[in-house]
């Protein structure tokens, strides 16, 4: 049987899409009866992993100075001996990635472009990915490039998304779901929840429907809030996003992994930066007409007036709303998972 290691982090600082996205590649191998093994620096996310099924080896070092912890993964390394390494981290190095090589066929999950990085296999999923990019970033470099598996047809979205047909857009907007991410270090789902009660026009008009994940700072406060408001509803804990997703009419979400799930159930969004490796991927889903970037919420002064005003425009809109649902679908077929496993392991 073959065996994959992933090499990833999540944690209060730096959320979950790490080790999220190399969860939906372990399900996906696991399937095509594949052995694998999850390593992390701190054990944030042990006990998520394990309900998954998985084993996971804790470290206990610091995940933000990947040089360090060398000796304990190289034991592991040695005890587990797999014949491919994932890395999904942007705190590897050069060095990292060339002694990693010795164990192992290594693939790294990218989208900063940070330097050329010597691994086998490199995956950048995301909808801004272009082969041109990397050849610029090893040009003149004494590093080979590696094999590139670029754009949406790596997206490695979980089974669940696998959709045939999703609900059609509804009229009129009755159900907004809003994502803030894993960790939400800009406290921005209880900036939006005191942003929508206080908006006349979005109050009661339609039911709010807030994911708060099991890092979110602000959750009993935003707790205390939404008791007194009917049409806020809060989910925790959710088991099939996709479910919740394909009853929502419109969504505002980070723009991270989770755009990609909500283009797959066909719902259109408004999306916001609130980290730098998001900037590329938000211009680029407004770009093709998906989504509806409402910018870097770190930075613009006036960002939740502007996220009311385009949730406006878009409830008096449908013809809009059904345009964006379907550009979505057509760029996300859900399928990346079992595409990187077999292009990574099996080939």
């Amino acid at each position: 049987m073959k065996k994959i290691l992933f090499r990833a982090d999540g944690n209060a600082a730096i959320g979950a899409g790490h080790v999220m996205r190399c969860l939906s590649i372990g399900a996906a191998a696991r399937e095509l009866e594949i052995e694998c093994v999850y390593v992390t620096a701190d054990p944030s996310f042990e006990k998520m992993i394990q309900e998954k099924g998985f084993s996971c080896m804790v470290m206990n070092t610091l995940y933000s100075d990947m040089d360090s912890e060398w000796a304990a993964l190289e034991h592991i390394l040695n005890q587990y001996q797999p014949d491919t390494v994932f890395v999904d981290s942007y705190y590897v190095t050069s060095e990292y990635l060339k002694r990693l090589k010795q164990y192992g066929k290594t693939v790294y999950l990218d989208d900063v472009l940070a330097f050329p990085y010597p691994a086998d296999i490199l995956i950048n999923y995301n909808i801004y990915a272009k082969r041109g990019d990397y050849e610029s970033l090893y040009s003149g470099e004494n590093v080979t490039m590696p094999r590139l598996l670029l754009g949406t047809k790596y997206v490695p979205l979980r089974k669940e998304f696998q959709l045939s047909e999703v609900l059609p857009v509804r009229e009129p907007m009755e159900n907004i779901l809003v994502s803030v991410g894993g960790a939400d270090p800009e406290h921005m789902a209880l900036k939006f929840l005191n942003c929508f009660i206080q908006d006349r026009e979005l109050a009661g008009r339609c039911q709010f429907h807030f994911i708060l994940n099991s890092l979110e700072p602000d959750k009993e406060e935003i707790k205390e809030i939404a008791a007194r408001h009917p049409w806020i509803v809060l989910h925790e804990n959710v088991q099939r996003m996709s479910e919740l997703m394909l009853k929502s009419d419109l969504a505002v979400s980070a723009a991270g992994s989770t755009l990609y799930e909500l283009s797959a159930c066909g719902v259109p969004a408004i999306t916001y930066v609130l980290a730098d490796n998001q900037i590329l991927g938000a211009a680029e889903f407004e770009a093709q007409g998906i989504m509806i970037n409402a910018g870097d919420c770190r930075k613009k002064p006036d960002f939740l007036a502007g996220v009311c005003r385009e949730l406006k425009r878009l409830a008096a809109d449908c013809g809009r709303r059904k345009d964006m649902a379907e550009k979505g679908r057509k760029a996300m077929d859900a399928a990346g998972a079992e595409r990187i496993v077999r292009e990574t392991v099996i080939q």
